[in-house]
């Protein structure tokens, strides 16, 4: 009978433990660091790619402002909360023709900023080299 009260004891304890103990805060990640759209051809028109961006935390991520660094490049999430776990994609795309005057070596950056106490500001570099049109 004692043990069987003290069972139960720890039992509930143990519950109400799990009960209370705070999950882990959200944490964002990424699929990539970076991305190399490598060699652009500056006529062909845009180039995009995909990112998934994960909740590796036990709290839902919200995802406050998505941004980069200049106005030939655009990045797109659905803004609702990631659930722990859960991915969703980052459709990231470079126009060429934004500025028709510049081509070589380019180095850009999307920001994700996001509700991870850790890493308020996660960056994704963009990298990739336009090959100028050929004159007529």
């Amino acid at each position: 009978m004692k043990y069987s009260l003290i069972l139960a004891l720890l039992l509930g304890a143990g519950v109400l433990a799990v009960i209370l103990w705070p999950a882990t805060p959200e944490q964002i990640a990424v699929s990539a660091a970076s991305v190399d759209f490598g060699e652009i051809d500056q006529g062909g028109g845009p180039v995009t790619t995909t990112v998934q961006v994960r909740n590796d935390g036990g709290k839902p991520l919200n995802i406050f402002r998505v941004s980069t660094s200049c106005g030939c490049t655009t990045a797109l999430i659905d803004p609702s909360p990631i659930e722990p776990g859960a991915s969703r994609p980052l459709t990231i795309t470079f126009d060429p023709m934004v500025h028709p005057d510049e081509n070589g070596s380019i180095t850009l950056v999307v920001y994700i900023q996001s509700s991870d106490p850790q890493q308020p500001e996660l960056t994704i570099d963009v990298i990739g080299n336009v090959i100028p049109v050929e004159p007529l």
